[in-house]
């Protein structure tokens, strides 16, 4: 049962919550293109995991409000409860729709930005026989500088080579990996392949194309 204290609401408030509610529709979309963006930073995911708590909590106060709307003493706060929720539920919804289309357009645009990088490594490969043995190793003739992913809250490339980089990714000569920012304890990873052959699943959760690499969603 939710505490009374939580579920009290006067009049004068209801247009801070009405607020609050349609303010998911701009916030969720802002916060992932902050959250990838050059000078964005993980702190960004707290904002967006106050608005996923408050519709966990709409959900949960749903059925509760209706109830309490057989009782006239509790009729009055339980209606203002139930304007908040439905306000908020599909604004939520669309908010979220809106980041998921800003979410795949940010790692496009990264896959995107990664190309120079994958050149260098592939035009290393064919003039060496094989794959560099690390990232520094292309620069200056290949590369001018090792580049970044131009994501602050994940900036650095993995490079994985040789033997190992077999028999973990799927007889790949070699890999890039990028570990993204994710709320709490995670193991969210975006890969890239160069024979472009991504499984289904794997990795630790499924994998999702994004461009030429792929997301695991753990």
């Amino acid at each position: 049962m939710i505490p009374k204290h939580l579920t009290a609401m006067k009049s004068k408030d209801l247009i801070v919550y009405i607020l609050f509610a349609i303010s998911a529709i701009v916030a969720l979309p802002l916060c992932t293109w902050l959250l990838l963006a050059p000078y964005g930073s993980g702190l960004i995911l707290c904002v967006a995991m106050m608005y996923l708590f408050s519709f966990l909590a709409a959900l949960v106060m749903l059925p509760i409000m209706l109830v309490r709307l057989c009782w006239k003493q509790t009729r009055a706060r339980a209606l203002l409860w139930l304007l908040v929720i439905v306000v908020y539920v599909p604004c939520f919804l669309l908010g979220n729709a809106w980041e998921r289309r800003v979410w795949a357009a940010r790692w496009e645009a990264f896959s995107h930005r990664s190309q120079p990088l994958i050149a260098a490594i592939n035009d290393y490969e064919r003039q060496h026989g094989a794959p560099p043995e690390s990232l520094t190793v292309l620069v200056p003739d290949y590369l001018p500088a090792v580049p970044d992913t131009g994501i602050r809250a994940c900036s650095e490339f993995q490079y994985f080579t040789g033997e190992d980089a077999r028999q973990q990714y799927a007889g790949n000569p070699w890999a890039l990996q990028v570990l993204p920012p994710v709320f709490g304890v995670g193991f969210d990873l975006v890969l890239y392949f160069p024979k472009q052959a991504y499984p289904e699943k794997g990795y630790g959760g499924w994998l999702e194309r994004v461009g030429e690499w792929a997301y695991v969603h753990e």
